[in-house]
């Protein structure tokens, strides 16, 4: 009888040891692509290390879950962009998050990648076709900016010129908007000059050395990127120009800037927030969760606290949710804080 019993135990082990390896061993996977206009912006250094720093956390946090991440950089040309949105169509990733140029070309892009079975996510320029849109209340950001120019101008004539994005690019356009819409709250602030500057930085130096030179009483310059015042502000001290400056992504160099130089606001997003949200939001769509099909992502007004004070004095709406820099810096520095593997467990 003993005999017996061992010989079917032995017989259950060795059936056990016939199953398949990958029933206990195979992992989930999740692998994410993240297609983007440029790389060397320091935004966009910020955004993809951040990026790269969620992935490694989340694939070491969930053991269950084998995730892998990769991105690329059209390097400001969109017919490379398009290439390379074919070519990770046809990799067969789970997510795509797209940062496209011109959102039309792109379109019958997403309807290709939705019937090979991948999550597309429009990134910053909404598009109705996309699954997800991860937009930046551009608009109302813009606003934001617009009106701590008026309430921190003095109320004397103050005149500003306004660097645009790329015509036709619908993030760039709405924050335009949303800046005017801001600057009509008052009736000191007057636009000299409006340029767009593509996104790019050399561009962004040319006109503001033209505007130096051709608008000596130029009291302020206002951009829809913090890139545009990395040269803005070098050209304005080189020439010992007093010039305020208003700026749009919370780039951490900027915010530092804002404790005791010339930049007077800002628009807190930090590409190390956005990499680490974009990697929480591809992990929660993975797991069953629905964000909603327009994902506004949490973009506060900066101040100082000494400019949200005076702003609040000259009538700044206290509604207006302000972080003040010490703070915005340390949220911008560690977009884990907010989107790491904590916050889905």
């Amino acid at each position: 009888m003993k005999k017996a019993i061992r010989t079917m135990m032995s017989g259950a082990a060795l059936a056990a040891l016939m199953l398949p390896v990958a029933s206990f061993a195979e992992k989930d996977s999740l692998d994410i692509v993240f297609i983007n206009d440029g790389h060397v912006a320091p935004y966009h250094v910020a955004w993809l290390s951040g990026f790269d720093a969620a992935v490694e956390a989340y694939d070491e946090a969930f053991a269950e879950t084998k995730m892998t991440g990769k991105w690329l950089s059209a390097e400001g040309s969109l017919e490379k962009m398009i290439q390379q949105t074919e070519v990770t169509i046809n990799e067969k990733p789970d997510v795509m998050f797209v940062n496209a140029i011109n959102v039309d070309a792109f379109e019958p892009l997403v309807k290709k990648a939705q019937d090979a079975g991948i999550t597309w996510i429009a990134v910053h320029s909404p598009m109705e076709s996309a699954d997800y849109s991860f937009t930046l209340g551009d608009v109302e950001n813009g606003k934001n900016q617009g009106m701590a120019m008026c309430a921190l101008s003095g109320g004397e004539p103050f005149t500003v010129g306004i660097m645009l994005g790329q015509a036709g690019n619908p993030s760039g356009e709405a924050r335009r908007e949303g800046i005017l819409k801001g600057i009509e709250t008052c009736d000191n602030v007057e636009i000299v000059a409006e340029q767009p500057a593509d996104w790019d930085t050399v561009k962004a130096q040319s006109i503001a050395e033209n505007w130096l030179t051709q608008f000596p009483d130029l009291d302020a310059i206002s951009g829809v990127t913090d890139a545009y015042l990395y040269p803005s502000i070098a050209i304005a001290q080189n020439s010992g120009r007093d010039i305020q400056f208003y700026g749009y992504d919370g780039d951490i160099p900027i915010l530092q800037q804002m404790k005791s130089g010339p930049v007077m606001a800002d628009i807190l997003l930090s590409g190390t927030r956005e990499g680490w949200n974009f990697v929480q939001m591809a992990y929660r769509i993975h797991k069953g969760e629905t964000p909603d099909k327009v994902y506004d992502f949490f973009t506060p007004l900066v101040l100082s606290k000494e400019s949200h004070e005076k702003a609040l004095a000259n009538g700044f709406p206290k509604d207006v949710e302000v972080y003040d820099v010490e703070k915005a810096l340390e949220v911008a520095e560690k977009g884990f804080l907010e989107f790491g593997p904590d916050s889905v467990k």
